[in-house]
């Protein structure tokens, strides 16, 4: 299986996972405690407005109303007329119970009822029940369905099936009816909040929708699915009508007053100073809710576990008035698919296994900070499904380059040491796929070499020592090879081919074949030196170099194949060290190779030679030392003047010096070669290469 097939298949595979685990609700789990962190970080928090005041009837005032005002719990509904009376003198925009009167309290109630038809903006609590089917009476069920909203989208709100309603004196007196009640998520913690239900048909709102469309002076309102229309706010809710709520901090963070000050600032005589004064409620909303043993309304939030249910409805309600609650995305498949591809896309693009998890981290970090960041903004983006999807795919992703990929770098591995330098290795095994059957066109320099005298030295040696001396001399001329990250192609006999410039690319790699070869002479002449002194004939190594575009790479069937070089440029190197014997040389060097080895090498031109199936002829050069070797400069100065001679076809002066060269050298094969072939008056200067 190809990289990309795999990549392909561990990326399905893992977004089915999370796919699986999201119908399960894992995957919602793992998302609230992600969007908990993000809530207890404090990041982007607001603080809460100063328009919204909680009244605490806790116990202390409890007692002290038993104790000084003779008036047991519950209290009786006067004592909430005063309050209420009190608050709207003040100037208080709204009032809202968090209590349920379901029970008459007696004459006091219509006293009550009186104050709240009197008062705009005050709001009472009723609850949603599933016990029976709507209210206790048909009444009831009227007074319910005339308190109703008309919204256009209502077929997706939660719908109820019966409720309890403030006794009918009050529920027939107040401003607006409210819910109190409050939908968990799946782990029982409160973090959203119900804005709409219906009964019958009819919508309904909450306790904090109820006070913010009294405190605004909303009379209506407008639901189309994704969002509830509060005057000019648009507050983005889901299609159920739940809003994500932006909290403000921990319990008591709103501003808190005690009820019981409020009821003795209402009845203090004239010219007594108040406990609170009236200007303390001047625009304010106030929240009248009960914290006291065994009254304690709590449920769990991410800020607490123990955080006051009416401090849910102010953080709802502070959020209706700045319409500012949390937007969500709900495309957590869709961001699992994509941490998926990006942990698959992060193990298989980079080498290694250092490199994959570190790009693993530094993704799940910028997800991770782009996530909070966003947050800050308002928005929640899923973290839990691209988090899972991306361990999971690199995990995946790990696993089959271990098993599957592992095994194949150390076949590879295994089969490339043997002829390629570790270093050239260990770039090739970085992707192990691009050596695959098949081949592709490269620039290319290849190197060929024959060893000259070796029938002569086998027949002084017996099968075990020759046998001995080839694979040091195989070795040797290797080692010269890899050393300058070359290739060992292939062992023809005696014979290497070598190249450089593939299957790992090396711009320079002309100028390495040319260190190789010199290199590969050098040791030829410590070879030589070795096998004077056993008292045994000397041999000659002949090298060819050419540079050019060739077809590399697994040449051969599905099950066998080597990588090797095809083409004219490989014909030609091979030519090239055959044409040494006739020119007296060892190492020939097409003008390709040497163009690119400038000052790099010293060398001379061997001169012109046509190639069989090439038209125009090619210059070829004989590399002598690196650039800070020692040569003769003079002599290479005076075979340079000759050469030129004949260039220029100036025969006469080109034997003359020609012969001097000879007189002063007569060992050197390449001038008698050039003697021999003046003495023919219709060669053209060119030499011609008809046989390998």
């Amino acid at each position: 299986m190809s990289r990309l097939a795999a990549a392909t298949a561990i990326a399905i595979a893992t977004s089915a996972v999370v796919a699986g685990l999201h119908a399960l609700g894992g995957v919602g789990r793992l998302e609230l405690l992600a969007r908990d962190a993000r809530i207890n970080s404090g990041i982007g928090r607001d603080a809460p407005g100063s328009d919204i005041v909680v009244a605490w009837i806790d116990q202390d005032g409890i007692d002290y109303v038993r104790r000084e005002l003779q008036m047991g719990f519950p209290w009786p509904r006067s004592v909430y007329r005063d309050v209420l009376g009190y608050l709207k003198e003040a100037g208080a925009k709204a009032v809202a119970f968090d209590l349920l009167f379901t029970e008459p309290s007696g004459n006091d109630d219509e006293d009550f009822a009186g104050a709240l038809k009197e008062t705009a903006g005050d709001v009472l609590a009723f609850k949603f029940v599933e016990f029976r089917d709507g209210g206790f009476t048909p009444p009831e069920d009227e007074a319910m369905a005339a308190a109703g909203l008309s919204v256009a989208t209502s077929a997706s709100l939660t719908p109820a099936r019966g409720f309890v309603l403030p006794i009918p004196e009050l529920a027939t007196a107040v401003d607006r009816l409210g819910f109190v009640n409050i939908t968990a998520d799946a782990d029982k913690v409160n973090r959203s909040y119900d804005l709409l239900r219906t009964w019958r048909g009819k919508a309904y709102p909450s306790l904090a929708l109820a006070t913010a469309m009294v405190a605004t002076g909303t009379p209506t309102l407008n639901f189309d699915g994704t969002a509830v229309q509060l005057g000019e706010r648009r507050i983005p809710v889901d299609a159920r009508g739940s809003m994500q709520l932006e909290f403000r901090g921990g319990p008591l963070t709103f501003e808190n007053t005690k009820f019981v000050n409020i009821l003795l600032s209402a009845s203090v005589e004239p010219g007594q100073q108040p406990l609170y004064p009236k200007e303390r409620f001047r625009d304010k909303i106030v929240l009248v809710a009960v914290n006291a043993e065994g009254y304690a309304d709590v449920v769990p939030a991410p800020v607490s576990l123990n955080y006051p249910g009416v401090e849910l409805h102010a953080t709802a309600l502070d959020n209706l008035l700045r319409g500012d609650p949390l937007r969500r995305l709900d495309h957590d498949l869709w961001f699992g698919l994509g941490g998926a591809v990006a942990g698959v896309a992060a193990v298989f693009a980079l080498p290694g296994a250092v490199l994959p998890a570190l790009a693993l981290a530094a993704l799940l970090a910028v997800l991770v900070g782009i996530g909070f960041w966003l947050f800050a903004g308002g928005l929640l983006i899923p973290l839990a499904a691209p988090t899972l999807g991306m361990l999971l795919a690199g995990a995946g992703s790990f696993v089959w380059r271990v098993v599957f990929e592992g095994q194949k770098r150390r076949e590879m591995r295994r089969a490339f040491t043997s002829y390629m330098a570790p270093e050239v290795v260990a770039e090739v095994l970085k992707n192990p796929d691009a050596i695959h059957l098949g081949g592709e066109t490269r620039h290319v320099t290849l190197v060929f070499t024959d060893l000259a005298g070796f029938t002569g030295l086998a027949e002084h040696m017996q099968p075990q020592e020759l046998v001995a001396f080839l694979n040091d001399y195989f070795t040797r001329m290797c080692d010269r090879v890899l050393a300058e990250r070359g290739v060992i192609d292939k062992f023809i006999g005696d014979a290497i081919m070598a190249m450089f410039g593939a299957p790992v690319n090396q711009p320079d790699h002309p100028a390495r074949a040319a260190r190789a070869a010199l290199g590969m002479l050098a040791e030829m002449e410590q070879i030589n030196a070795e096998l004077r002194a056993a008292g045994k004939p000397t041999v000659l190594t002949r090298i060819g170099v050419h540079s050019g575009l060739a077809v590399v790479g697994n040449m051969g069937s599905s099950k066998r194949f080597d990588y090797t070089a095809i083409g004219d440029t490989v014909n030609l190197a091979s030519r090239l060290e055959g044409a040494n014997k006739a020119f007296g040389t060892l190492c020939m060097v097409s003008e390709t190779a040497w163009a690119a080895n400038a000052g790099q090498v010293i060398g001379r031109e061997l001169g012109r030679v046509r190639v069989k199936g090439r038209e125009q002829p090619i210059t070829v050069y004989e590399p002598l030392a690196l650039a800070s070797g020692a040569v003769d400069q003079t002599y290479l100065d005076a075979y340079a003047r000759a050469v030129a001679a004949l260039r220029a076809r100036q025969l006469p002066e080109a034997k003359r010096l020609f012969g001097e060269l000879h007189a002063q050298r007569p060992e050197d094969g390449l001038v008698a070669y050039y003697c021999e072939k003046l003495a023919d008056p219709s060669w053209d200067g060119v030499f011609s290469l008809d046989s390998k």
